[in-house]
């Protein structure tokens, strides 16, 4: 006989609206709450967790400048001194990021160096899900945001009678089409949104969706026990897209965003945040930063978008007093190879820095930069685990155990 847990996530698909619920089915029953932690943590904080796909180069990120043998294994990719935006006498700012700078500056934003994993896994998709299960061993199959969440949500329960308007929990969002491993979870649905705008009926005219609202609203459980999970489903997503467009429909972003895909979704993430939904953790992605070859325009359009994007965020943020309760972090599955290729680019890599930004973030730079003479069969060797960043969040953003979250127990940073 096969299982209701094999059943659900083997056999069915659901659309949903400009993105996906891809664990929608699978629940398990509540989980008791973590324990507290005796500390003061604002119920309100949102946790934003980016993530720079692909791989991104932290060499021509922040960039050692001084450093000879940098420009000696980057003799045409290599950012040289006159070009960076200085952070100390060793290493610098991308040019094209002004505006991170500008945030550093300020003293809203962390630069951790030398982040990485033992033993590092340069697939794509491995150490993408290593990354999002903070978890080394493929068996892991929650994420660990998703983790997180089974334990803060109530579990959410199904059977009996139908209702007209099921609820959305809009506790996590992420902003794409799809459900990213990290919220995968055991019980909470999370919605994907690819835009506000498309997160509703996808039938066209308004007759179609009168139709879909009939049987949605009106469906029964029939002979199969699954039926009315499915129905439920459907339900939620028809009347989702409607329900978040009327909660967020009173706020007024107060900077001009760039035009571009990722300040899109900022734009909406500070939407959703303002409007006080509940919300406490948004996901939001940009990329591809997996630069293989003719590596600079590429990544530093990218960049260019990350630091601009970011700097309109936190204007946002703090123009609707908000930004004393976001912090964002970024990630990256692997950084790249210190040396560049023939094709002038890089390759799939190790060790990278990463960025937290907000308001009551203690800006500064975490780490030293790793050495780029003792390497790892060619790559940067890391120096702080990303479990320790995970562990940070937890505890001191989120107000967690991180030890209920994550596997093993991770030395915490000072960034919050």
């Amino acid at each position: 006989m096969i299982s209701r847990r094999a059943f659900i996530s083997e056999s069915l698909g659901v659309a949903v609206l400009g993105g996906a619920l891809p664990m929608a089915f699978v629940r398990a029953a509540s989980a008791a709450p973590l324990p507290s932690l005796g500390r003061t943590i604002d119920p309100r904080n949102v946790l934003v967790v980016i993530q720079m796909s692909g791989g991104n180069d932290g060499l021509n990120t922040i960039v050692p400048y001084s450093d000879d043998d940098y420009h000696r294994v980057r003799p045409v990719i290599g950012l040289g001194e006159t070009k960076v935006l200085k952070l100390d006498g060793r290493i610098g700012f991308n040019p094209v990021m002004v505006r991170l700078h500008e945030l550093f500056k300020e003293g809203h934003l962390a630069i951790v160096q030398g982040v990485g994993y033992p033993n590092p896994n340069r697939s794509h998709f491995e150490s993408t899900q290593i990354w999002e299960t903070a978890a080394t061993q493929p068996q892991t199959t929650s994420g660990w945001l998703g983790r997180y969440l089974d334990r803060v949500v109530p579990s959410q329960a199904h059977g009996g009678a139908a209702s007209s308007a099921p609820a959305i929990d809009f506790t996590a969002v992420a902003l794409g089409d799809q459900i990213p491993t990290a919220l995968l979870s055991q019980h909470l649905d999370v919605p994907a949104v690819g835009s506000l705008a498309s997160f509703s009926y996808g039938g066209g005219d308004v007759t179609s969706k009168r139709s879909a609202g009939v049987l949605f609203d009106g469906a029964r459980p029939g002979q199969s026990p699954y039926l009315s999970l499915i129905e439920e489903t459907a339900r939620a997503a028809f009347h989702g897209g409607d329900v978040l467009r009327a909660r967020t429909a009173g706020y007024t972003p107060m900077v001009a965003y760039p035009k571009d895909n990722f300040s899109a979704q900022l734009a909406f993430a500070a939407q959703v945040i303002g409007s006080n939904l509940g919300t406490r953790v948004i996901f939001v992605s940009i990329g591809s930063f997996d630069t293989h070859s003719d590596q600079l325009a590429p990544q530093n359009r990218l960049l260019g978008y990350l630091a601009d994007g970011l700097h309109a965020f936190y204007q946002d943020l703090a123009a609707h007093g908000n930004a004393d309760r976001v912090l964002a972090m970024t990630y990256s599955e692997f950084g790249r190879r210190v040396q560049q290729n023939a094709s002038n680019g890089t390759d799939h890599g190790a060790a990278m820095p990463l960025f937290v930004t907000g308001g009551r973030v203690k800006g500064g730079i975490y780490g030293d930069h790793p050495s780029l003479t003792d390497l790892d069969d060619g790559d940067l060797k890391y120096h702080t685990d990303f479990r320790s960043i995970y562990s940070t969040v937890l505890r001191d953003w989120l107000g967690r155990d991180p030890r209920d979250v994550i596997s093993g127990s991770f030395a915490t940073l000072a960034f919050v």
